[in-house]
């Protein structure tokens, strides 16, 4: 065993440069494939991103048109919620101060609307 591994160890004295340059060049072989395997993972990413991207711009899309359908529906004269309302919900315009209570007078009484 021992005779086997000095004749290993001289075989590798010998060809000292070669053992190096195999070794390196083995090494750029896997930094080689590791970078092309990232890169497709990249390209698998980038083309999720696109389409995520296309689908939230689609979805954003159909939320606007429906935000506007129910904008023209509450300009009904039957419509269950005001425009007003609406535009409070979307934040679109301040809230009106709550009106002064009188001492006395169901000060502490809220009153609930359902919208």
């Amino acid at each position: 065993m021992e005779a086997a591994l000095r004749g290993i160890r001289a075989k590798l004295t010998e060809h000292r440069e070669k053992v190096v340059s195999a070794l390196l060049l083995g090494s750029f072989v896997v930094l080689g494939w590791r970078s092309s395997e990232q890169q497709r993972e990249i390209d698998g990413l980038l083309a999720e991103k696109r389409s995520l991207r296309a689908t939230n711009a689609s979805m954003s899309a159909a939320m606007w048109a429906w935000r506007e359908e129910l904008f023209s529906l509450a300009a009904t004269p039957s419509s269950p919620i005001s425009v007003s309302r609406l535009r409070h919900i979307y934040g679109e315009e301040e809230p009106a101060p709550p009106a002064s209570k009188l001492p006395g007078s169901d000060a502490g009484k809220e009153s609930i609307s359902i919208a």
